[in-house]
Protein backbone atom coordinates (compact mmCIF):
# COMPACT_ATOMS: atom_id res chain seq x y z
CA UNK A 1 0.00 0.00 0.00
CA UNK A 2 1.29 3.34 -1.49
CA UNK A 3 0.15 5.80 1.77
CA UNK A 4 2.14 3.17 4.54
CA UNK A 5 5.42 2.99 2.38
CA UNK A 6 4.97 6.78 2.41
CA UNK A 7 4.40 7.09 6.49
CA UNK A 8 6.89 4.67 7.40
CA UNK A 9 9.46 6.65 4.80
CA UNK A 10 8.27 9.76 7.06
CA UNK A 11 8.60 8.72 10.25
CA UNK A 12 11.49 6.19 9.76
CA UNK A 13 12.99 7.64 12.90
CA UNK A 14 10.00 6.68 15.16
CA UNK A 15 10.09 3.39 16.78
CA UNK A 16 7.12 2.35 15.44
CA UNK A 17 6.06 -1.44 14.76
CA UNK A 18 4.72 -1.98 11.31
CA UNK A 19 1.67 -4.20 10.82
CA UNK A 20 2.66 -6.63 7.33
CA UNK A 21 0.05 -6.20 4.65
CA UNK A 22 -0.88 -9.85 4.63
CA UNK A 23 -2.16 -9.25 8.48
CA UNK A 24 -4.49 -6.01 7.22
CA UNK A 25 -7.84 -6.50 8.46
CA UNK A 26 -10.91 -4.53 9.68
CA UNK A 27 -11.78 -5.85 12.85
CA UNK A 28 -15.72 -6.03 12.87
CA UNK A 29 -15.86 -6.97 16.61
CA UNK A 30 -13.61 -8.51 18.98
CA UNK A 31 -15.02 -11.00 20.74
CA UNK A 32 -12.05 -12.35 23.47
CA UNK A 33 -11.75 -15.22 25.32
CA UNK A 34 -14.71 -17.42 23.15
CA UNK A 35 -15.89 -21.33 24.96
CA UNK A 36 -15.10 -23.95 22.28
CA UNK A 37 -18.89 -24.39 21.80
CA UNK A 38 -19.22 -21.25 21.11
CA UNK A 39 -16.58 -20.91 18.41
CA UNK A 40 -18.23 -23.63 16.92
CA UNK A 41 -21.91 -22.34 16.59
CA UNK A 42 -20.39 -18.75 14.85
CA UNK A 43 -18.21 -20.81 12.49
CA UNK A 44 -21.26 -23.42 11.54
CA UNK A 45 -23.48 -20.52 11.52
CA UNK A 46 -21.73 -18.33 9.09
CA UNK A 47 -22.51 -19.15 5.90
CA UNK A 48 -26.27 -18.77 6.50
CA UNK A 49 -26.24 -15.30 8.63
CA UNK A 50 -26.90 -13.02 5.66
CA UNK A 51 -23.34 -12.05 5.18
CA UNK A 52 -24.10 -12.56 1.34
CA UNK A 53 -22.12 -9.09 -0.36
CA UNK A 54 -20.55 -8.49 -3.37
CA UNK A 55 -16.98 -7.60 -3.21
CA UNK A 56 -16.07 -4.45 -3.62
CA UNK A 57 -12.77 -1.93 -3.78
CA UNK A 58 -13.06 0.33 -1.20
CA UNK A 59 -10.88 3.48 -1.68
CA UNK A 60 -8.58 4.12 1.41
CA UNK A 61 -8.96 8.17 2.19
CA UNK A 62 -6.56 9.03 4.69
CA UNK A 63 -4.96 8.48 7.99
CA UNK A 64 -5.88 8.58 11.75
CA UNK A 65 -4.04 7.68 15.19
CA UNK A 66 -5.65 6.31 17.92
CA UNK A 67 -4.74 7.50 21.56
CA UNK A 68 -4.01 10.54 23.03
CA UNK A 69 -2.55 13.81 21.09
CA UNK A 70 0.66 13.28 23.41
CA UNK A 71 1.00 9.56 22.97
CA UNK A 72 -0.72 8.70 20.09
CA UNK A 73 -0.43 4.44 19.89
CA UNK A 74 -1.59 3.38 16.60
CA UNK A 75 -1.65 4.85 12.91
CA UNK A 76 -4.57 3.87 10.92
CA UNK A 77 -5.98 3.76 7.32
CA UNK A 78 -9.72 5.16 6.89
CA UNK A 79 -12.62 4.40 3.95
CA UNK A 80 -14.03 6.68 1.76
CA UNK A 81 -17.16 3.71 1.56
CA UNK A 82 -17.79 3.44 5.33
CA UNK A 83 -21.30 3.10 5.10
CA UNK A 84 -21.64 0.07 3.31
CA UNK A 85 -18.65 -1.54 6.11
CA UNK A 86 -20.79 -0.13 9.03
CA UNK A 87 -23.68 -2.13 7.30
CA UNK A 88 -22.09 -5.60 7.52
CA UNK A 89 -20.53 -5.08 11.09
CA UNK A 90 -24.73 -4.44 12.16
CA UNK A 91 -25.11 -7.37 10.32
CA UNK A 92 -23.18 -9.25 12.21
CA UNK A 93 -23.38 -7.77 15.75
CA UNK A 94 -27.33 -8.94 15.22
CA UNK A 95 -26.43 -12.43 14.52
CA UNK A 96 -23.98 -12.64 17.66
CA UNK A 97 -26.83 -11.34 19.71
CA UNK A 98 -28.56 -13.76 18.29
CA UNK A 99 -26.09 -16.12 19.18
CA UNK A 100 -26.03 -14.81 22.65
CA UNK A 101 -22.96 -12.40 22.89
CA UNK A 102 -24.38 -9.09 24.29
CA UNK A 103 -24.49 -6.05 22.28
CA UNK A 104 -21.76 -3.69 22.21
CA UNK A 105 -22.00 0.06 23.30
CA UNK A 106 -18.52 1.22 21.43
CA UNK A 107 -18.17 3.40 18.66
CA UNK A 108 -17.01 1.75 15.73
CA UNK A 109 -14.44 3.29 12.93
CA UNK A 110 -13.75 0.96 10.05
CA UNK A 111 -10.08 1.25 9.75
CA UNK A 112 -7.01 -0.51 8.71
CA UNK A 113 -4.14 -0.56 11.52
CA UNK A 114 -0.91 0.44 9.57
CA UNK A 115 1.15 0.59 12.81
CA UNK A 116 1.57 0.47 16.38
CA UNK A 117 3.89 3.51 17.44
CA UNK A 118 6.40 2.18 20.10
CA UNK A 119 7.67 5.46 21.03
CA UNK A 120 7.84 8.80 19.35
CA UNK A 121 11.18 11.26 19.70
CA UNK A 122 8.98 14.20 17.87
CA UNK A 123 5.55 14.28 18.72
CA UNK A 124 4.99 17.77 16.67
CA UNK A 125 6.75 16.34 13.84
CA UNK A 126 4.50 13.05 13.89
CA UNK A 127 1.46 15.44 13.84
CA UNK A 128 2.89 17.76 11.55
CA UNK A 129 2.86 14.23 8.67
CA UNK A 130 0.30 12.92 9.78
CA UNK A 131 -2.12 16.32 8.92
CA UNK A 132 0.03 16.56 5.73
CA UNK A 133 -1.01 13.10 4.91
CA UNK A 134 -4.85 13.09 6.37
CA UNK A 135 -6.57 13.86 3.74
CA UNK A 136 -4.60 11.72 0.97
CA UNK A 137 -7.28 9.56 -0.92
CA UNK A 138 -4.95 6.34 -1.75
CA UNK A 139 -5.41 3.00 -3.73
CA UNK A 140 -8.84 1.27 -3.53
CA UNK A 141 -8.52 -2.29 -1.29
CA UNK A 142 -10.66 -5.11 -2.08
CA UNK A 143 -13.14 -6.60 0.68
CA UNK A 144 -14.27 -10.09 -0.57
CA UNK A 145 -14.81 -11.80 2.32
CA UNK A 146 -15.48 -11.93 6.13
CA UNK A 147 -13.29 -13.92 8.25
CA UNK A 148 -13.72 -15.34 11.90
CA UNK A 149 -9.91 -15.13 13.30
CA UNK A 150 -8.52 -16.34 16.09
CA UNK A 151 -5.95 -13.83 17.43
CA UNK A 152 -3.03 -15.18 19.85
CA UNK A 153 -0.28 -12.67 20.46
CA UNK A 154 3.32 -13.34 20.56
CA UNK A 155 6.24 -11.53 20.97
CA UNK A 156 6.33 -10.87 17.08
CA UNK A 157 2.96 -9.89 16.87
CA UNK A 158 -0.38 -11.53 16.60
CA UNK A 159 -0.63 -14.47 14.85
CA UNK A 160 -3.98 -15.29 13.66
CA UNK A 161 -5.86 -18.52 12.22
CA UNK A 162 -8.90 -18.14 10.35
CA UNK A 163 -12.19 -20.52 12.43
CA UNK A 164 -14.55 -20.08 9.33
CA UNK A 165 -14.85 -17.90 6.29
CA UNK A 166 -17.68 -16.42 4.21
CA UNK A 167 -16.36 -15.17 0.77
CA UNK A 168 -18.79 -12.45 -0.85
CA UNK A 169 -19.89 -12.72 -4.77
Amino acid sequence: MELRQEIMHALVKERISWVDPKNFHITLRFLGDTSPGDVDKIAGSMNSAGFRQNSRHVPVSGVGSFGPARRPRVIWAAFGQELWIREIKSTLDEFLEDLGFSAQNQDFTPHLTLGRIRSLKDVSAYHKIMKEIKGKTCEAVEIDRIIYYRSMLGPKGPQYSILSEVLFN
